[in-house]
C-alpha cells in the first residue's frame, strides 16, 4: 500500500505526541498553525516537508491526503467541515464533537465525498482489546452482564485553564468522559435503551463530575464514573457470568487480568502502551487505503457522540 501524506492541523501538546509516533512509522508531509513561526519550528523538529502559517493554506495543498486535527475541542467541527470540503480524509482528536446532529451532517458530507471521518480514540485500536473481544466471542466470560469504566484526572484547580473554560469546549465529558463512554459502549453488545446520570458542575459552569448508568435491550448494564477534581483509577471492568476482566490504564492498555468466580486469575499482555498512537495511525491508514471503514470504528464514535449530546443537553451545556 502507498504511503499517505498526512497534514497536522493545530500544533499543541497532543500534536507533538502524535508526530513523535508518526515519524517512527514514516515522514510527515505537512503541518499548519495559525502562525508561520510555530509551523516552521514544528517542521524543523520533525522533518516535516511543508509548513503552513494558516490552516486554509494546508488544506489547499492537493498533495495532502488526510488531516489530523489537534486543535482545542471548540474548533473541531469547523476544522472537520473545512477538511472535508477540501476533499481530505480526517482523523480528529477526541472528543471529536459533542453535538450529534452536527456530527451526522459531517458524516453525511464525508460519505458523499467518499472520505473517512473518524476520531482519535486509542481504545479502539489497542491490540489487547481486540484480544478481549476474541475471548468474549469464544465465551470465555460467559454472558456479559456489566461493563464499567472510571477515570479521575485531578486537574489543577485553575479556572483560567482551558479545561474549565466553557468557551474552549472545557468540561470533563469532552476531555475524559469520551474515554469512559467509548470503553463501555465498545463492550456492551446490546442497544442502549436507558440512561440515567448525576452531574456536579465546576464553579465556571463546566461539568466536573459525572456518574452515568446505561441499560441495554440485552439486559446488560454499563457504568461510567469520571471527575476532573479527584483521582480515580483508569480502570475498566467487563463482567460475565463465567469470569470478569479488569483492565487498568484502559485508555492505552497493554495488560488485563481475567478473574474466575473461585478467585483464580490469569494476567495477559498484548501490545504496548507506548505504541498506542502508532496502532491508531496504522488502523486509520489501512481504513483509508482499503476503504474498510470498520477499522476506524465510526459507528461506535457516533454512538458515543449521541450519548454525550444527550447528557450535555440535559445539563444545559449544549
Amino acid at each position: 500500500m502507498r504511503q499517505l501524506n498526512w497534514g497536522i492541523l493545530g500544533l499543541g501538546t497532543i500534536a507533538h505526541e502524535f508526530a513523535d509516533n508518526m515519524v517512527k512509522l514514516h515522514p510527515i508531509y505537512a503541518a499548519a498553525a495559525r502562525s508561520l513561526d510555530s509551523a516552521l519550528a514544528f517542521q524543523k523538529e520533525y522533518g516535516v516537508e511543508q509548513a503552513y502559517g494558516s490552516y486554509e493554506e494546508m488544506l489547499c495543498d492537493p498533495k495532502v491526503d488526510i488531516v489530523y486535527i489537534a486543535t482545542v475541542n471548540s474548533r473541531h467541527y469547523k476544522c472537520i467541515m473545512a477538511c472535508l470540503e477540501h476533499g481530505k480524509h480526517v482523523l480528529c482528536e477526541k472528543a471529536i464533537w459533542g453535538n450529534y446532529e452536527e456530527m451526522k451532517t459531517a458524516m453525511a458530507l464525508a460519505k458523499e465525498k467518499g472520505l473517512l471521518l473518524c476520531e482519535g480514540m486509542t481504545i479502539f485500536h489497542m491490540p489487547i482489546f481486540k484480544e478481549i473481544k476474541r475471548m468474549i466471542a469464544e465465551g470465555k466470560l460467559g454472558t456479559i452482564k456489566f461493563v464499567e469504566a472510571e477515570l479521575g484526572s485531578l486537574k489543577e484547580d485553575d479556572p483560567a485553564n482551558r479545561f474549565f473554560n466553557p468557551d474552549l469546549g472545557g468540561g470533563s465529558m469532552l476531555d475524559i468522559g469520551t474515554y469512559g463512554l467509548s470503553f463501555v459502549t465498545h463492550f456492551l453488545s446490546g442497544n442502549i435503551t436507558d440512561m440515567n446520570h448525576l452531574m456536579s458542575p465546576y464553579p465556571t459552569g463546566v461539568d466536573e463530575t459525572w456518574s452515568i448508568s446505561l441499560g441495554t435491550d440485552t439486559k446488560e448494564i454499563g457504568s461510567v464514573n469520571l471527575t476532573f477534581r479527584a483521582k480515580l483509577p483508569k480502570r475498566g471492568i467487563i463482567a460475565g457470568d463465567k469470569a470478569y476482566i479488569t483492565v487498568m490504564n484502559y485508555v492505552r492498555a497493554e495488560k488485563a487480568t481475567l478473574v474466575y468466580p473461585d478467585g483464580s486469575e490469569e494476567t495477559f499482555t498484548v501490545g504496548e502502551t507506548a505504541k498506542a498512537l502508532q496502532y491508531e495511525i496504522q488502523d486509520i491508514e489501512t481504513a483509508v487505503l482499503t476503504k474498510d471503514h470498520s477499522l476506524a470504528f465510526t459507528e461506535n464514535t457516533m454512538k458515543v457522540v449521541e450519548l454525550m449530546d444527550r447528557l450535555l443537553t440535559a445539563e444545559g451545556r449544549q
